[in-house]
């Protein structure tokens, strides 16, 4: 699919153009008393990533409706033209995993509502019994 006219894929582009570049040694952990540099792991980027698309108000979890992650996979390509690269792997696998648990948090929080909002139809239905 096409996304270069896809203001889903365009608000992603400008997130992680932004977030990376504020953030230049974003995939690598370094450890200043061993002098040695690491990849991060997914998991902890993805973490960062969901912090700063809260604070941007970026929609994540809707990123996930694409197959197989495409939309993340294409926008991703765009900024790093080496899909062989860590970087690239990196990157996908962290805002793949940020948008999943985007995902679940919305899940679980329209489940807590349906189960307050059912409770609160059962006290007003036990009051409208009692008082007619």
């Amino acid at each position: 699919m096409d996304y270069r006219n896809d203001p889903k894929a365009l608000r992603l582009y400008w997130f992680l153009s932004s977030w990376t570049q504020a953030n230049p040694g974003w995939a690598y952990d370094c450890d200043p008393f061993q002098h040695v540099r690491r990849v991060c792991d997914a998991e902890a980027l993805a973490s960062e990533l969901l912090a700063a698309a809260e604070a941007s108000e970026l929609q994540l979890a809707g990123l996930l409706k694409t197959p197989d992650g495409e939309l993340i996979q294409t926008v991703i390509g765009w900024m790093i033209p080496w899909p062989a690269s860590g970087e690239f792997k990196l990157l996908v696998d962290a805002v793949t995993l940020a948008a999943a648990a985007k995902q679940r948090d919305q899940r679980t929080l329209a489940g807590a509502l349906t189960v307050a909002a059912a409770f609160i139809l059962g006290l007003v239905l036990i009051e409208l019994k009692q008082s007619g």
